[in-house]
């Protein structure tokens, strides 16, 4: 019997539709679907200070132009959120809501989520302590370790600034120093012999190539994108490595010479445009419990940015002299890192305030 022609026409395409390399022929899956995906993502204060709890986050599902469902996450205590169950082999618009303002640097277009995907959006700018490496130089006369537990520091490494080997040891070996993204100089460490050459010994040819491998080691440190927070004593990390960016009272050229400044509370201006924003302030109280302490007279101003200021009294002898307006806290970049400077004790200071100032100079070195 012969078939139709529109028949046999029809039996020939879809064998042809269905025929494997093999030479079988396989009958089309109706059932093949794509399985759900899902975007995921972390979410910072518009502050930039920390991980942003509880803000919205939701995407539509659409068919087209219509919108056929809209998913709605918050963010956890640490900021992160996950949408799932999305159907994949799509594209996502990700809004991003902190009460009723909108986060649009925080936003993404266009996600595309495909078959069975977990997409995670790259985390934005955000102080985040425990993606810090950290080294404190103790010192006698501040404590930085203190401080940065009460900013959500955990893991941290002190060396003993006391013993004067073991500060050595650390100062002169440049891949260690490497390591680490920010240094603390608690004031009150040793430096002889590390940050200057010892009194009366500068022919000492050992003496001398010490001093010499730390200085160079400390600025090649910085200029290679490494950051350095000193206070109080230990401007002598920052007069010796960096002469030219900041003029201390005294004799520069002796050690400990700037070391003049008087007791008192200083009404300190917030000089900083951005950190008075940061702070929502004009003015700080910084406490000088100790007297002797390093006064700056001036800086670089090309070069040097001015945090804090305020008008300070130093003694020489009998003789009580007064400063109007002279820089406080203090930072510069060189090469690729950069260097901060605070007259004050920071522990001494740790109140509300000042934990703020120092997680702004943290966030921006």
């Amino acid at each position: 019997m012969r078939l139709p022609t529109p028949l046999i026409v029809l039996a020939t395409l879809t064998l042809s539709a269905c025929q494997t390399d093999d030479g079988f022929f396989k009958i089309p899956d109706e059932n093949v679907s794509v399985s759900p995906g899902k975007i995921g993502g972390r979410v910072c204060d518009p502050s930039g200070k920390s991980w942003l709890q509880d803000a919205t986050v939701y995407t539509h599902v659409t068919n087209g132009d219509q919108i056929l469902e809209t998913r709605t996450v918050f963010t956890d205590r640490d900021g992160y959120w996950l949408i799932e169950d999305l159907p994949g082999d799509a594209q996502y618009d990700i809004y991003v809501y902190h009460g009723y303002v909108p986060l649009d640097d925080q936003m993404s277009q266009g996600v595309y989520v495909g078959d069975g995907a977990t997409v995670t959006l790259d985390d934005p700018p955000c102080f985040d302590p425990l993606q810090i490496n950290v080294a404190i130089v103790k010192g006698s006369y501040d404590d930085f370790a203190r401080v940065i537990q009460s900013m959500g520091f955990a893991n941290y490494d002190e060396i003993d600034g006391l013993s004067r080997g073991e500060l050595l040891g650390f100062m002169s070996d440049l891949n260690t120093l490497l390591s680490y993204d920010v240094i603390f100089f608690d004031g009150g460490h040793e430096e002889e012999g590390i940050f200057y050459n010892y009194e009366g010994y500068e022919e000492d040819p050992k003496v001398v190539e010490d001093f010499e491998l730390v200085q160079e080691n400390l600025r090649e440190y910085v200029r290679s994108g490494g950051s350095i927070y000193a206070s109080d004593w230990s401007y002598d990390v920052i007069e010796q490595g960096w002469p030219d960016r900041l003029d201390f009272v005294g004799d520069d050229g002796v050690p400990d010479a700037a070391q003049l400044g008087e007791y008192g509370i200083v009404n300190a201006a917030v000089f900083d445009p951005n950190l008075a924003e940061w702070l929502d302030a004009d003015y700080l109280p910084i406490e000088y419990d100790l007297p002797v302490w390093a006064p700056i007279e001036s800086v670089d101003t090309d070069a040097v940015t001015i945090h804090l200021k305020g008008n300070i009294s130093y003694r020489v002898g009998t003789a009580t002299y007064t400063l109007p307006q002279v820089p406080l806290l203090v930072s510069f970049s060189s090469g690729e890192g950069r260097v901060a400077y605070s007259t004050f004790r920071v522990a001494k200071n740790a109140n509300a305030e000042i934990l703020q100032v120092l997680q702004y100079m943290m966030y921006s070195l």
